[in-house]
């Protein structure tokens, strides 16, 4: 899941209100990365938060878990993002090439914790033990870390003939896939 280093077209920005509402959503999140010799990294997100003009994303992830990808986006400020939505497999891959490691801000632990509930709630729902799936998104509020980034490139995801598909701008907004 090395984050592709070839230019791409254009970003589709803004992202659709809805492709938005997905992404900080219940979805599972993976974190990729790649290192020196494109050695890839891969990494469990704790949640999204897309901006207000859904131009910016900032990602969460347990720090000590995640040091070798937190140096390669010091060092190349590249990342890939994948969000799938476990109950439909519904997925989604963003890429950045402007990915920059921020400190924790007011309000992140709170969004942190309601992603955190929403997640196991959802797996929950599909039958898996709720004590197991939290053991997927902990993190103590010390090892948290956060990733901010605009998307250049989003691509559909979801398994069948669309997959790898490039999500296209109609209207000024992406569709979602």
């Amino acid at each position: 899941m090395c984050p592709d280093v070839r230019p791409h077209p254009p970003a589709v920005l803004p992202l659709a209100a809805e492709l938005a509402d997905f992404i900080g959503g219940a979805v599972s999140i993976s974190l990729g990365s790649c290192g020196a010799g494109l050695v890839p990294n891969l990494t469990r997100g704790l949640g999204c938060r897309v901006s207000a003009d859904r131009r910016r994303l900032r990602v969460w992830l347990a720090a000590s878990a995640s040091a070798a990808l937190l140096a390669d986006v010091a060092a190349n400020a590249t990342l890939a993002m994948v969000c799938s939505l476990p109950a439909t497999h519904r997925t989604v891959q963003l890429k950045t090439r402007d990915a920059r490691i921020g400190a924790l801000e007011a309000g992140d632990r709170d969004c942190i914790a309601r992603y955190r509930a929403a997640f196991v709630g959802g797996l929950e729902a599909l039958g898996y033990p709720a004590a197991v799936m939290s053991m997927l998104v902990a993190a103590t509020d010390e090892d948290l870390a956060a990733i901010d980034f605009t998307p250049h490139a989003a691509f559909v995801q979801t398994p069948g003939p669309a997959a790898g598909a490039l999500l296209v701008a109609a209207g000024g907004e992406g569709h979602a896939p």
